[in-house]
Formats: structure tokens, C-alpha cells, sequence
């Protein structure tokens, strides 16, 4: 297995959790472009100074995986000053499955939970289970890999924190391309320290607590905002329970046959 050849996170001042997934080795030698594919936690803070350099990566689309309300609460910095495709959610009416409407995964676990560790954990990979099946996520991951088959440029897939629904979609993308699972388990990673949790920790606490109205251990703020292998490997486990394997959840569930997989293989592996 071998890591990427170029610097993967990408620092910006406020955006969280900014970086190319591209450039692991997969299949065949093969290598997943640099320069095209990229992941980020949500852009509702991003300067002037982000905004020009999202503009220098010569972005094509974006997929927002975020709910429509999480979108009005916090939106995108770079609506009316940049031009992208989008491809976001078109259908409002129905409920995260798990979760409360209007909230990110680990929001919900951390409103569900005992306010402990190992609630979170427990909590969080349960979403692990579900957020492959709903409907809201098959309908945008189906139109994500749709224009990663079709279509050219860059693209940046984000949702609230850039780690959970994020980390599911690009596992995936990663396992259409042929990445090692190992290689794959240490992109999903990097959440932990490309999203600046140990920085952000302290404010956070704070506001939960003011939230809350309670003491609140450090622990488990730092589970809210981190991942753990376990929880793809959950959300693996369960693909495989429900649809046979990963691939026959990519295609049957997805829809995205063998067909649009060699196309998109195609366009980013070189």
C-alpha cells in the first residue's frame, strides 16, 4: 500500500477537514488522480481568502450531502460569488432515518445519548447502519457517482463535519476505484486531525454545556467530532448483511452498474 505523493490536507481558514482523497495507489499500479477529488466539513465559514482558493482549485461541482434545513441554518460562503454544479438534497419532506430532522449524524447520536464516550461511540456507529439506506443518501450518492461517470473537472463532496456521511460516500468512491481497504481505513482517518479537533475541543465544550445546561466530559465532545474504524466497519458489515457485499450494494442499491464503475475508474486512475 502506499500513502499519496503530494500533501493531502489543504488548510484553509475557515473550512474544517479540507483535503484531496485522490492519489492513493490502487489496482493494476494504478494511482487516483490528484488535483480532483476532494472532502471537506462545511463551508458556511469560509473567508475571502478560502474563497479565492476554492476558486484556484478550478472546481466543476459540489455534492452537499447536508439536509436542506442545515443548509439554511449555515450556508455555503461561496453561494453567489462562485459557480458551481451542485448536487444536494431535492427533497425535504421525509426525516433523517435515525436522527432527528435537520441534524448531522453526530448531533444526533450526542442529543440521544447519556452525554458519555461511550454513548457517542455506540450511537454513532449504530448511524453507520443505516445512512447507506436512506433514501435521501441513495438518491445523492447515486447522482454523485452519476457525475463522476460523466462528467469532467473537480469536485468536493462535504457535509456538516466532513466525516461521517462524507466518510461513507468516499469509501465508497474509494472502493469503486480499487484503494486498498487499508489505505482507504487511513484516509477515513485523518478526520481526527485534518478536522482540528484538539483546537476546536474547548469553544465546542463551551457551547454544549451553555446548550445543554450541564457539565459535559472533554471525552465525550472529542467522540462528537471524531471517528473510530469501528464505525466503517459497522457500515461495511452492514452492507454486506443487507445487500450481499459492498459491490452488489453499489449497483443494485445505487444503481451504478459495471459500466459507469470502468467509466469513472477511467477518469481517475492514471
Amino acid at each position: 500500500m502506499a500513502t499519496a505523493t503530494r500533501p493531502r490536507v489543504i488548510a484553509f481558514q475557515g473550512i474544517n477537514n479540507f483535503r484531496d482523497f485522490g492519489g492513493w495507489r490502487a489496482a493494476d499500479g494504478a494511482r487516483v488522480v490528484t488535483g480532483v477529488l476532494f472532502r471537506s466539513a462545511h463551508m458556511a465559514r469560509a473567508t475571502s481568502a478560502d474563497l479565492d482558493r476554492l476558486a484556484d482549485l478550478r472546481l466543476a461541482a459540489v455534492t452537499d450531502l447536508r439536509q436542506r434545513k442545515e443548509q439554511d441554518e449555515h450556508p455555503s460562503a461561496w453561494l453567489g460569488k462562485l459557480a458551481f454544479r451542485v448536487i444536494e438534497e431535492q427533497d425535504d419532506s421525509a426525516d433523517y432515518v435515525g436522527g432527528g430532522k435537520a441534524q448531522p449524524p453526530h448531533v444526533a447520536a450526542f442529543s440521544q445519548s447519556n452525554f458519555s464516550r461511550d454513548a457517542m461511540v455506540d450511537l454513532l456507529a449504530g448511524h453507520y447502519v443505516t445512512m447507506p439506506y436512506d433514501p435521501r443518501h441513495i438518491a445523492l450518492f447515486q447522482r454523485y457517482f452519476d457525475h463522476l461517470s460523466r462528467q469532467r473537472g473537480g469536485l468536493v463532496v462535504h457535509c456538516a463535519a466532513g466525516k461521517d456521511r462524507t466518510g461513507i460516500l468516499v469509501r465508497l468512491t474509494h472502493h469503486v476505484l480499487g484503494v486498498h481497504p487499508d489505505d482507504a481505513m487511513e484516509d477515513y482517518l485523518l478526520s481526527n486531525t485534518a478536522g482540528n479537533v484538539m483546537e476546536r475541543l474547548p469553544s465546542l465544550k463551551r457551547r454544549m454545556e451553555e446548550t445543554y445546561d450541564r457539565p459535559i466530559e472533554a471525552e465525550a465532545i472529542q467522540a462528537l467530532l471524531t471517528v473510530e474504524p469501528a464505525y466503517i466497519e459497522r457500515c461495511w458489515a452492514a452492507l454486506a448483511a443487507t445487500s450481499g457485499s459492498v459491490d452488489a450494494y453499489i449497483v443494485n442499491v445505487l444503481g451504478i452498474d459495471t459500466a459507469k464503475q470502468q467509466a469513472i475508474r477511467e477518469r481517475l486512475l492514471s
